[in-house]
């Protein structure tokens, strides 16, 4: 999953990028590892050797008013942005916002207006006419000053303009950066959130000046230091778990004596899907998957407990993952 991370100078935009990163980062990709105590508790039952943990790659893209036509073409991937706007530097930072999603909109309708235009030129086909027409509704969409996602497209729409890269189509994020020194920034930050809201869009906020400062910490110093600041601090598994419920995605595991893993699956899809994740020869040559949840694993404290107690269950492919699912594949190539 790639998450791109967008935002005007000085907004903290970068400083966001290596809270994330949970380091002082060079350059502007990163891995982040998306820490989930639930693999602690299944390694530490299992005693495997390795943890690890599902990933997200995350871009500091920069600001949506210069992207150009090769920016565009690289956010072809990107699955979610994260918006960072800076409360305590922003005179407005409701504007400031709005300027970002207006800019994201104008993108989208010079795509649009030119890909029309095209269509119109090469005089219209019967294989473009449905296009054409699809077009003229995000056109209107987009000229009343709103996203392409709340156009209603369906997924055949979408596959039909899946060579246009749409960023209102994306999921997005507000992301404000706050201060615990600016008291009075508290009413433009309940604006900010609230003018989100009614827009649909999920907010978090984080303190960057502090937590960049504890990125110059050991680890260990780290983790203390924000265990007495207090949950508002430590966001970084508040925004995992925020963007999961964006991209609706549920994690499932695999462990063993090697390793216990975490893996994300799109919700709705079934085991043999998640076998693909794993591995293709999993998915290929997919017998049964042995499931059993999470809660119900610590609920009994042991895979043979839970096989007595009947929470161990053996289904096949068409089984839909659930989130905390630990799924054993048996398959055979």
């Amino acid at each position: 999953m790639k998450i791109g991370i967008i935002g005007s100078p000085q907004s903290g935009k970068t400083t966001l990028f290596k809270i994330l990163l949970n380091k002082d980062a060079s350059g502007n990709i990163g891995v982040f590892r998306a820490l989930d105590p639930r693999i602690d508790k299944i390694r530490e039952v299992f005693s495997s050797k390795k943890a690890t943990y599902p990933e997200f790659t995350f871009v500091d893209i920069g600001s949506t008013s210069t992207f150009s036509k090769k920016d565009l073409s690289d956010l072809h991937d990107v699955d979610l942005f994260i918006c960072v706007i800076g409360a305590f530097f922003s005179q407005d930072p409701k504007k400031e916002f709005e300027n970002c999603l207006t800019d994201i909109i104008i993108s989208d309708l010079d795509l649009i207006q030119n890909r029309i235009k095209r269509i119109e030129k090469e005089g219209k086909k019967s294989d473009s006419e449905r296009e054409l027409e699809i077009l003229e509704k995000c056109q209107a969409i987009a000229s009343d000053g709103k996203f392409l996602s709340k156009a209603g497209l369906g997924n055949e729409d979408i596959k039909l303009l899946s060579g246009l890269v749409f960023l209102s189509l994306k999921p997005l994020i507000l992301a404000i950066n706050v201060s615990d020194e600016d008291k009075e920034a508290e009413t433009k930050i309940k604006a900010l959130e609230e003018h989100a809201s009614l827009k649909d869009i999920r907010s978090i906020r984080f303190f960057g000046k502090t937590e960049s400062e504890l990125l110059e910490l050991a680890p260990g110093e780290r983790e203390k230091f924000l265990k007495e600041l207090g949950a508002g601090y430590n966001f970084r598994e508040r925004l995992s778990q925020l963007i999961l419920k964006k991209l609706n995605l549920v994690t499932f595991f695999t462990t063993g004596e090697k390793e216990t893993r975490g893996w994300y699956l799109k919700a709705g899809l079934s085991a043999i899907e998640a076998a693909g994740k794993v591995h293709s020869d999993m998915r290929r040559g997919f017998i049964r998957a042995e499931v059993l949840n999470f809660e119900d694993f610590i609920k009994c404290g042991s895979v043979p407990k839970a096989r007595e107690a009947g929470l161990l269950k053996v289904e096949g492919k068409e089984y839909i993952v659930k989130d905390g699912d630990i799924i054993n594949i048996r398959f055979n190539i």
